[in-house]
């Protein structure tokens, strides 16, 4: 029975740490390349509302071996239902190892009804290895989150979370019942410990 109630905590810890780790960002996606480069497409957490400015983060580094193929990133561009945009200070070339980080902003029309919309993004570059140039493109997607406003901003909580900060209602929820649910969890390994070490004593 002890066994079984220790199994039982340590599956529930688990599955609450995988939760706990997927509430940071609303959106996240890795770009499939073939290329000694690799591409990830992250959307911030804040301005995924109607009326918001969300914010996609693009993290690019060329992962070859060969120490004279070189990567030019010559545009990155991000498509959505309700318009595009492109990132600025490009094109950029990076060595093996080397990495950049452009952003993209998007403005979330105010009337936007849906609860989600999917960004695409095409990454346009060139491959240097030595001996020859290589055109590439790549393209991946995101499924941004759309989380809707309070229809009548009367008090300053709501305000306060139209500008951007943390609701109290949401810091309560998103620190107080984790943190609940990690005391009780904590608790019951105790117990099952003392219990077991009270039965092989």
């Amino acid at each position: 029975m002890e066994r079984r109630l220790r199994k039982l905590v340590g599956a529930a810890t688990l599955i609450f740490l995988m939760f706990s780790l997927q509430v940071a960002a609303p959106a996240r996606a890795q770009v499939s390349t073939s290329a000694p480069i690799w591409v990830t497409l992250n959307a911030s957490a804040q301005g995924n509302y109607p009326g918001g400015d969300e914010l996609f983060i693009i993290f690019v580094v060329n992962s070859a071996q060969n120490p004279k193929e070189n990567e030019t990133i010559t545009d990155i561009k991000l498509v959505a239902p309700f318009g595009s945009n492109s990132a600025i200070g490009l094109p950029a070339t990076l060595a093996p190892g080397q990495s950049i980080q452009p952003t993209i902003h998007l403005e979330i029309p105010a009337n936007f009804s849906q609860r989600s919309f999917q960004a695409n993004l095409t990454l346009h570059g060139i491959d240097r290895n030595g001996t020859a140039t290589i055109p590439l493109t790549f393209t991946g997607t995101a499924i941004v989150d759309v989380f809707a406003l309070p229809s009548s901003p009367s008090t300053s909580t709501q305000s306060e979370s139209q500008a951007g900060a943390i609701s109290t209602t949401l810091f309560a929820a998103g620190v107080g019942i984790p943190s609940l649910v990690a005391v009780v969890l904590v608790a019951l390994l105790v117990r099952a410990r003392a219990t077991s070490k009270r039965v092989g004593a």
